[in-house]
């Protein structure tokens, strides 16, 4: 190949020239012109040999020193006919005539590169990698490349040779850039680092060394300007083009693309991977068809023997617009029709988000109840046979502010000895989803207990409750006989704590409504008397449910479960091999640990006395070892709890045979429903006879002991509790406020004929009511707690409140107030944001720019909720949002004081304070450029608001980042794990994460600032 050189001969130029048959005559001329131009001016390049490569380096490195000298080696670059058809080279060279405002120039530039590749590319076809270094288990850690200037900087240096950065993780201690590439949209990329990690898991000891994170970076050209692009990135949670944050697929879902605007020229798209071994990774970029999108349901409510049970159905909807939000107008149903049997009553539909509006760049799922234009809820007679994946459907038109779009839904019918799937309205406002099995017989009273069964990792939610049959005469039956079977689910890593603990609850809740609304029902399910059973992760829920909810107890099945996730494998260690253990201080992991302590099942076993307890596992279980099960086992003993621990010889994690062919099984075989059957039996007959000697909560007091509902035979029990914002108490005791909060408190109680004595342990507020399942009459016995005598007889026999005042306990003299006396709706940490319906209000007081990164910041967030468990965040302007309003939800506030409206409005309830530029806690003073805050604070006296800001946008940046997730299997939602009541980062954040911290901590029981609960102590 001829090269075309500036100081070229006449007849050498005119020959390359005349062999770039990619360009028209009007494209050579516009180079050849330019380049005479720059000669003229005396710059010539300085690349003694250009290739793409080097033009690269040349343009990362020195486009804002030299851009002449840049120009010039791209122009004599795009002369040369291995470069004719470098869509990116044409780009830069419009990104440079951009910059110098010579707009018909770059429009030239940009014009033939659209001709190369459209009208952006579809994906990055050059990828560089940096890495691996080492990273924790945990969502937050320390990035190596920040200690060098982040990677925005260092990528500057990813094409020159000998640039080294380190690592413990590869011989001699040091890394350099490689390069991977993107063939197509559907090609993944894959980085397999060269290390010894079987050397490395021998000689440390631990699996989790197998995690590593890296970069990779790359860019993309646009060639019009402000186009709305849609982003997918499969197997990563988080991709960042430019400076703006994108949602990544890192569940692999396949339907979501998330929306970004991006202006005409080059832009970088930075991945911070984050993986296990080997890392692959699928990033695209397109051109949506329309500016919004309707996406298909992952989930639909099922028609119950051919009648409406569940009607809510959630669709999301995409807006790729560049700025404008999405208003929601108007939904219709039509083309309503059924597969085979005879539509007895219309459906009708019902938008719950009326006047909804979706942030750009936002996925918002739209909430929607079926309705019955009927006097029943009867759809079609009976169920199609044989059995159909549709048996009605329907289309849904939505009309919006910026077109219509319809949808097509079918709904399958199930037969009333079958799973069905049926839709609720969970604790944050989202909708979800469950699979119930009714009763085979009907129950006394027509009330029936619920068996909650909790599923493993990626198990469906019928799958779970079609899981409990078992064979009878060559047929399946399914479920219990005088019991509603409930399996619940929701998406992402909750691991059945936070919020996945939640939703199992309000699947009960729901369950009851329903089946208590609905006549056609003849068993209703009782909240308030559950067995509860699961197996794998739903066997450590099991666990987890009944220590923190045992007043709604039966008996507890849990299978094969795990204790804590941090000592489960290598899931979550916890400070192993952090980046940041070389920085973090033992007071900040204290408070990190404080906000997940609740979830230790074996912390909290005292909780279970009084309730029968079956363990059980496989002997041969490499899934979750038997050590797991023997040691609850242990600890139950201990605390003279009634259980019962098997080991199924030679069974590993799973089977459906325990002594029989289709015998029921791991979680259904005779052993364990004899274990069910008897204490639901045992239950519904102390319910009969309750119902019979009771009246209006009475009970006679001549009746023998046995027939009583109240229990007040000796015993001794223990009621632990790390934070009272969870669960209901034992017995009809409940921890209400601690003296020192989310730190271990107790109650022992003795119950001894007419006396009862209880100690405590870092309990400043306590109630008592009466329990369900266990209940004992406060009322009508000698109270004793430490060295106070109560008497609590003249009170309303419903809940009665002591507290710690003065030296002494006593009738409590004032309420829980979340303004200014926190209890359990008010206390932290940071993920109970999330655990009431949520808005995300973002500020508009600043510059153009500032608040533009506000509003990515804001969608960001918003998505991530929606990936990683699919709640329903909305997107409100401050302007938008009256004070008064505030209140209705709980609230993230994106911006300071300066920026947001309502900021100031909120950080005067907690001893946060920012004005001019001046942050300070209490009398912390905290004035480096790069510095963001996190915080909780009162929202009225129900709700809970969460403060957002920075000094500066790096600051905010950083503080954002506490929302980003880690990967599967432990993907969970926002701010969910080790994020106490308040973090402040500092400049050193990005390197050492939680090192980095400035502070952070708990406020005490009035917001306030408290030494003891924080890391940082400061006096002025």
């Amino acid at each position: 190949m001829l090269t075309c050189r500036m100081n070229a001969c006449y007849f050498g130029i005119l020959f390359c020239l005349m062999t770039m048959t990619a360009y028209g005559d009007n494209l050579v001329s516009f180079l050849e012109k330019e380049r005479k131009a720059l000669v003229t001016y005396g710059v010539k390049c300085s690349l003694k040999k250009i290739s793409s490569r080097a033009l690269d380096n040349l343009r990362l490195n020195f486009q804002t020193q030299d851009p002449q000298n840049v120009m010039a080696c791209l122009i004599d670059g795009l002369m040369e006919k291995d470069l004719q058809k470098s869509e990116l080279q044409w780009s830069a060279l419009g990104s440079l005539y951009q910059q110098k405002k010579e707009d018909s120039k770059a429009s030239t530039c940009f014009k033939q590169a659209m001709k190369l590749s459209g009208k952006m590319s579809t994906h990055v076809k050059d990828w560089s990698f940096l890495g691996p270094f080492v990273i924790g288990k945990m969502e937050v850690d320390g990035d190596p490349v920040e200690a060098f200037g982040g990677i925005r900087n260092v990528s500057k240096s990813r094409f020159l040779k000998n640039v080294k950065y380190f690592s413990e993780l590869l011989p001699n201690g040091e890394i350099q850039w490689s390069h991977s590439k993107q063939t197509s949209t559907t090609k993944a990329v894959n980085i397999q680092p060269n290390v010894n990690w079987n050397d490395l898991v021998n000689t440390l000891g631990s699996m989790g060394i197998l995690e590593w994170q890296g970069w990779v970076v790359g860019e993309i050209s646009v060639n019009e300007n402000d186009l709305n692009i849609a982003v997918q990135c499969f197997g990563v949670h988080t991709i960042y083009i430019d400076d703006i944050p994108v949602t990544g697929d890192v569940y692999h879902r396949d339907k979501y693309w998330y929306g970004v605007k991006l202006s005409r020229g080059l832009h970088s798209v930075y991945i911070r991977l984050r993986t296990k071994v080997n890392a692959q990774f699928l990033c695209k970029f397109s051109l949506p068809k329309n500016s919004f999108e309707i996406v298909t349901p992952d989930f639909l409510p099922d028609l119950f023997n051919g009648q409406l049970l569940g009607s809510y159905i959630t669709v999301p909807i995409a807006n790729y617009h560049n700025s404008k939000y999405l208003r929601i107008s108007k939904l219709t149903l039509s083309d309503f029709e059924s597969k085979m049997e005879e539509i007895h009553n219309d459906l009708g539909v019902k938008l719950i988000d009326v006047g909804t509006q979706i942030a750009a760049g936002q996925i918002y799922p739209v909430v929607l109840k079926l309705t019955v234009k009927g006097d029943s809820n009867r759809i079609i007679s009976k169920c199609s046979t044989p059995e159909s994946d549709w048996d009605v459907k329907f289309n849904l038109k939505f009309t919006t502010s910026a077109g219509s779009s319809v949808i097509s839904i079918k709904l399958r019918c199930r037969g009333p000895r079958q799973s069905f799937i049926f839709t609720f309205m969970d604790h944050d406002g989202s909708i979800q989803h469950a699979a119930a099995i009714q009763p085979l017989q009907d129950c006394p009273l027509h009330l029936c207990p619920v068996v909650l069964s909790l599923h493993g990792t990626t198990i469906p939610a019928q799958n779970q409750a079609d899981s409990y049959k078992h064979m009878v005469d060559g047929e399946f039956v399914f479920g219990f006989p005088h019991a509603w079977t409930l399996a619940p689910t929701r998406h992402g890593a909750h691991n059945w704590e936070g919020p996945g603990l939640l939703t199992a609850l309000t699947a009960v809740e729901s369950l009851s409504d329903l089946t208590s609304t609905y006549k056609w029902i003849q068993n209703a399910a009782d909240r308030n008397r559950i067995i509860y059973a699961g197996h794998s992760m739903g066997g450590h829920g099991a666990w987890h449910i009944a220590t923190h909810y045992p007043d709604r107890c039966l008996a507890l099945v849990s299978l094969a479960g795990w204790i804590k996730k941090e000592e489960y494998g290598d899931s979550n260690l916890f400070f192993r091999h952090d980046i940041g253990t070389s920085h973090v201080s033992p007071i900040v992991k204290s408070l990190l640990e404080s906000c997940v302590v609740e979830n230790d099942a074996d912390q909290h076993v005292c909780n279970l006395y009084g309730i029968p307890v079956v363990l059980r596992i496989g002997s041969a279980d490499r899934t979750v070892h038997p050590w797991y099960i023997k040691r609850m086992y242990r600890l139950m003993k201990e605390e003279g709890i009634m259980v019962n621990y098997t080991e199924v010889k030679d069974k590993e994690h799973w089977w459906w045979d325990t002594v029989e062919t289709n015998d029921g099984g791991a979680v259904n075989d005779k052993y364990l429903r004899d274990f069910v059957n008897k204490h639901i039996e045992t239950s519904l007959t102390r319910q009969t006879v309750d119902r019979n000697t009771c009246a209006d909560g009475e009970c006679d007091d001549d009746m023998n002991d046995d027939d009583n509902k109240y229990i007040h035979t000796y015993k001794r029990f223990t009621l632990v509790c790390y934070n009272p914002a969870l669960g209901e108490g034992m017995y009809g005791i409940r921890i209400l406020q601690q003296m020192t909060p989310y730190r271990k408190s107790s109650i022992q109680v003795t119950v001894d004929n007419d006396e009862i004595i209880m100690s405590t342990n870092n309990v400043r507020r306590l109630s008592l009511a009466v329990s369900n399942n266990r209940p004992i009459d406060w009322w009508k016995l000698t109270l004793k707690i430490d060295d106070s005598e109560i008497d609590i007889s003249s009170e309303e026999k419903n809940t009665v409140h002591i507290c710690f005042y003065s030296g002494k306990w006593s009738i409590c003299p004032d309420k829980l107030d979340g303004m200014t006396n926190r209890g359990p709706t008010s206390l932290g940490p940071a993920r109970r944001i999330a655990e009431s319906p949520l808005r995300i209000i973002i500020g508009t007081q600043g510059t153009d720019t500032l608040n533009m990164v506000l509003q990515q910041a804001a969608v960001y967030i918003a998505n991530l909720f929606l990936l990683t468990s699919d709640s329903r965040v909305p997107i409100l302007k401050d302007s938008d949002v009256k004070i008064n309003d505030l209140e209705s939800t709980n609230v993230i506030l994106l911006g300071n004081t300066e920026e947001n409206l309502h900021t100031q409005h909120i950080l005067e309830n907690i001893p946060i304070n920012f004005s001019k530029g001046k942050l300070t806690l209490k009398d912390c003073v905290y004035n480096e450029e790069r510095t963001g805050v996190l915080s909780l604070a009162p929202n009225g006296v129900d709700h809970l608001a969460m403060v957002l800001f920075g000094n500066s946008i790096d600051g905010l940046h950083d503080i954002v980042t506490l929302a980003s997730p880690t990967i599967p299997p432990m993907t969970r939602s926002p701010f969910s794990n080790l994020i106490p009541d308040f973090v402040i980062t500092g400049p050193k954040f990005g390197n050492q994460g939680p090192g980095g911290y400035s502070c952070t901590g708990f406020y005490g029981n009035h917001w306030e600032y408290r030494t003891d609960l924080a890391s940082c102590v400061c006096v002025h």
